[in-house]
């Protein structure tokens, strides 16, 4: 069963494509089916097959390769989703910390923000995410950086004039990693521009 026992802590839990996953601090994993509309469990607890012990005498794991994508959010009821850009190595469950990229505040005037160490996958809010690059090399890593610092966040002289917020920061971004070969995904850009949400001025 996935329910809290003694000594055991829930380490990750995450919500994607249907499918509810949660893993303790035993090294125990359990997953279960969700409707896709409602979000509700619509099948029980069944425990994932646990990988084969590390063994002190096997050759060391590979290291494992860094994701680059795109985040959406769902922020409060009628206003568009938050997206941000989000860079990690996960975890078996898809899920786990890494460095986050953003714009807030408001349209008229944002700013940029960034942190590390933060679970987007795992948000509450999460709604769903594009996978830009599945092998981001440190080099790569710090183009990224120089990148989103030097991209203006959006900015307006009222909200009448607004053409533009988190969304549309997020694809300008993406549109010069791709034209730098960071993000060789064909046809992201034109992908991500056809789920932006309306601008509601």
């Amino acid at each position: 069963m996935a329910d809290a026992e003694n000594g055991r802590t829930v380490k990750d839990r995450v919500a994607r494509n249907g499918r509810e996953y949660i893993s303790y601090s035993d090294g125990t994993s359990f997953t279960r089916r969700l409707d896709r509309v409602s979000g509700q469990p619509i099948s029980d607890w069944t425990e994932v097959e646990r990988t084969v012990e590390d063994n002190p005498l096997s050759a060391p794991d590979p290291v494992q390769p860094r994701y680059l994508m795109v985040i959406a959010e769902h922020q409060a009821e009628n206003e568009p989703k938050h997206w941000s850009l989000f860079s990690h190595v996960p975890n078996a469950m898809g899920a786990g910390p890494g460095q986050m990229w953003q714009v807030t505040g408001d349209a008229e005037f944002m700013h940029f923000e960034q942190a590390a160490g933060v679970d987007r996958m795992s948000s509450p809010d999460f709604a769903w995410h594009q996978v830009l690059s599945q092998d981001l090399s440190d080099e790569q890593l710090a183009r990224v950086e120089e990148i989103v610092r030097t991209e203006k966040p959006p900015s307006a002289p009222n909200r009448a004039s607004v053409k533009e917020h988190c969304q549309g920061w997020t694809v300008r971004v993406v549109k010069r990693l791709v034209d730098e070969g960071i993000v060789q995904r064909e046809g992201v850009v034109e992908m991500l521009e056809g789920y932006m949400d309306p601008i509601r001025n």
